[in-house]
């Protein structure tokens, strides 16, 4: 054998060699790669839904308590990224509000009458991922609820249920806690304590394949003290005669204007609470 036939049997190993590695990486590529990229999928979903559920604690917490709190949830946007494989899907996080109720305190007759109004929203956020290799599933958190979706479907993601109406008992006990009253002394007096929840400007939306952040920021404002007051009115705000959650906030409210008969004295109390994305 000479050398040159060395040199040839050299080139054929390297070319079988070559041969192998590219079939063992076709094979990776048409029957492992799918199913390990929507396994991936698969857990970054799960890693969404379990933020979601930690931010609707989050707003649990501070509707509930009423005092000043701060939360932040990281999550990623997007998933999917294995050995071989970093392309990643993407998500969009929006967060929106809606007018909810208006608590209006008038005092004084004729010509000094004098009103002070406070104004509660209520937000939706919502994930909606794109470019992915499972299934399009997204979350809202909505009215106390954190929901799955998927184009115009919304089931609750608890299985503590498994339609909306199913869940409708835990949305109407967390709109009863955005408006308490307090009544002190001879019953005369009252203490009405709002909860505002509202988006955060310039801070409501984000989308990509990176790392966002959902933050709950609760403060208190100041107090304010109106005498001698005359009509206090409770607005429902929420658009639409067949709305659920319209209906329900109309029943709540009528028993707080039932709280609020022959009151003199009135504090006001305002928990904002701002929600963000970043």
């Amino acid at each position: 054998m000479t050398k040159n036939d060395d040199a040839v049997s050299t080139v054929i190993a390297m070319m079988l060699i070559l041969g192998i590695i590219v079939t063992l990486f076709a094979i990776y590529s048409a029957t492992y790669l799918p199913g390990l990229k929507q396994q991936s999928e698969i857990d970054h979903s799960r890693e969404v839904a379990n933020a979601f559920v930690r931010f609707d604690s989050d707003i649990d917490h501070v509707v509930s308590h009423k005092k000043a709190a701060r939360f932040s949830e990281p999550f990623s946007l997007g998933g999917g990224d294995i050995l071989l494989s970093p392309v990643r899907s993407s998500g969009l996080v929006s967060v929106e509000d809606r007018p909810l109720v208006n608590v209006t305190v008038t005092n004084g007759t004729g010509e000094t009458v004098k009103t002070v109004t406070l104004n509660t929203s209520l937000v939706n956020v919502s994930y909606v991922p794109s470019f992915t290799s499972w299934e399009p599933q997204g979350y809202r958190w909505e009215c106390g609820v954190v929901l799955v979706t998927k184009d115009d479907v919304a089931v609750p993601q608890s299985s503590r249920y498994n339609t909306w109406d199913e869940a409708s008992g835990d949305c109407r006990a967390f709109l009863e806690r955005f408006i308490d009253v307090d009544r002190s002394g001879d019953g005369s007096e009252v203490t009405i304590t709002t909860v505002n929840l509202t988006r955060k400007k310039d801070e409501s939306f984000i989308t990509g394949s990176g790392i966002a952040t959902l933050e709950v920021n609760a403060t208190v404002l100041e107090e304010k003290t109106i005498e001698k007051v005359t009509k206090i009115t409770f607005e429902n705000c929420i658009v639409g005669d067949d709305d659920t959650v319209s209906v329900m906030m109309e029943e709540i409210l009528g028993d707080k204007r039932d709280e609020t008969d022959d009151v003199t004295n009135v504090t006001l109390r305002v928990v904002n609470v701002e929600v963000s994305v970043c």
